[in-house]
Parts: structure tokens; sequence; C-alpha cells
């Protein structure tokens, strides 16, 4: 969704005020035919400047109330231990981008997971995806969007720097403080075939009868890839395989 949206607000730039106005319309519908929300943030201004309609993730508050709150609404909802998770995002994680060449800025997205309380008391673990959109005359970063979904994770943190242009990715250690350079695995054909096929909703006996095999083939080549990627099970695996962008 980063990249439409991405290529949506580069073509609205090119072409005027008024196509900005359909992008944003273009915007809505995306939100509601996804799980997820969309956010804009003008960061010369510390404003949110487009919000998408999604109270499940926003602790139960309207679009409206949020984007009155902006950033103090992270700072109330939350969770106390993973509000260092925000900071280090907010310091180690825009420093790494201010590295980067201006024209690679847009192509990087950074990745993290962290708890917001809902209106039930209940902790919800939700996951960002910050990407730059706009840049200003010196090259920093203006404007990002941020896609907002539930985690697919276990645990809060999972900071991690991920490019549609490169090979390799970064995971921040939040006990060392430093980014580590880990490079992107390689899915074998048949690996990314069962997975494809269980984002369709197969079960095992559906993705064998579709690939001709059998069930314990499936199963073998299933837990390979748990393997190799260090994932317990296919929830995760395909977290892993979205997030990486490796189909």
């Amino acid at each position: 969704m980063n990249e439409i949206i991405n290529s949506l607000w580069k073509d609205s730039h090119s072409k005027g005020k008024n196509v900005s106005k359909q992008y944003l319309e273009v915007l809505k519908v995306l939100a509601r035919s996804s799980f997820g929300c969309i956010y804009i943030v003008d960061l010369k201004k510390e404003k949110i400047e487009f919000i998408s309609q999604n109270p499940y993730l926003f602790s139960g508050l309207k679009s409206v109330e949020v984007e009155k709150l902006g950033y103090n609404f992270y700072r109330q909802y939350t969770k106390t231990e993973d509000l260092e998770i925000l900071r280090k995002v907010n310091t180690s994680g825009f420093k790494f981008f201010e590295c980067l060449p201006a024209e690679e800025k847009t192509s990087h997205t950074i990745t993290y997971d962290f708890h917001i309380k809902n209106t039930n008391n209940i902790d919800v673990l939700i996951n960002h995806k910050l990407t730059p959109i706009e840049l200003c005359e010196e090259g920093n970063i203006s404007k990002i969007v941020c896609v907002v979904s539930y985690s697919l994770k276990r645990t809060a943190g999972n900071i991690r720097i991920v490019s549609e242009t490169s090979d390799v990715l970064w995971h921040y250690n939040l006990s060392t403080g430093k980014w580590q350079e880990e490079f992107k695995v390689s899915l074998k054909p048949r690996e990314r075939e069962i997975i494809r096929l269980y984002l369709r909703g197969l079960t095992i006996e559906e993705i064998a009868e579709e690939l001709f095999v059998s069930a314990s083939t499936v199963k073998f080549h299933r837990s390979k890839l748990f393997e190799k990627i260090g994932v317990n099970n296919i929830t995760e695996a395909i977290s892993y395989v979205v997030e990486n962008k490796l189909i």
C-alpha cells in the first residue's frame, strides 16, 4: 500500500492542487477497503494532514479526535513500557534516514510494533509503517505517510528499515542501540507459491491439490521456510514475507 500512496502523492504534486484533492479521495477509498488506517503528517508544521477513519486502531477514538490530539495521542494511549520504542523510532530511525541520499529516502520504510490502550483497557499490538513522501529543498523529510494495522508479531519492538530497491534491510537492536545489517532472504519458487496460496486462505490439503503434490510435501516445504526465516507458524511467515517484500 505504501508504494500506491507514494506514487499518488508524486502524481498529485506534478499536476497541481486539484489532483491533490483527488488523491486524498483515493486514499479514503484505499483505507475503507483495508483493515488498516492511513495518515499523513507534515513534520514541519507538526500536524496530521490527513487521517482515515478506523476507531479500532486508535483506542476507540474517531479520526477527528486523533487529529486534534496530534502527537499527544501516542503519548496518552501508548503502553508505558512501549514509549521507548517510539522514542527510538523518532531519534535513531530518523537519523538513519538523514544518512541516506535524498533520492533514496522515499524508497525506504521503517516498520515497528507497539501496544496502544483500548477503551476497554486491553492493550492492542499494532504495527506502523512510516514512509517519507515529500522532501524539502534541503533534502530533509517534510512529510511522511503512515500505514497502521494490527501487528502479526507476538511482542512489541521489531524496528526495521526496508527498501523496495535493495536486498539489504536493517534491524534496530533495542539492547545495544545499534542498527544491524541483514540481507533479505531469497525464497524458492515453491516457497513463494505456498505463501501465495496461504494468502488465498487455502488449507494444506487444498494447496497440495493446487500444486499436484502430497500434503506431506507441502508440510516439508513449509517447515523449511519456517527454518529459513526463523518463524514458528504460518501467520509469522506471512508477516515476515509481506513486510520484507519477498513476494
